[in-house]
């Protein structure tokens, strides 16, 4: 599902077919201190598998965009 998310978010061809962000999260009550770790995951992620600069970029802009439809709802 993250696969699909990301592909489709960055303008790749495949579809997104997973719940919107807000209702995927509702009702968890992630931290911003819990949504920073998931997003230094990511990066470490991104880093390990040798992604490109223009690639990261992109995902980490993705991740901050959808920042309020994560955290406390």
């Amino acid at each position: 599902m993250a696969r699909e998310f990301f592909c489709a978010g960055s303008g790749g061809p495949e579809p997104y077919t997973g719940k919107d962000m807000l209702t995927a999260h509702k009702g968890m009550n992630i931290s911003e201190q819990e949504y920073l770790a998931a997003m230094d995951d990511i990066i470490g992620a991104m880093d390990k598998h040798g992604l490109d600069q223009d690639t990261r970029k992109d995902v980490i802009a993705i991740l901050y965009s959808l920042k309020g439809e994560i955290i406390r709802v």
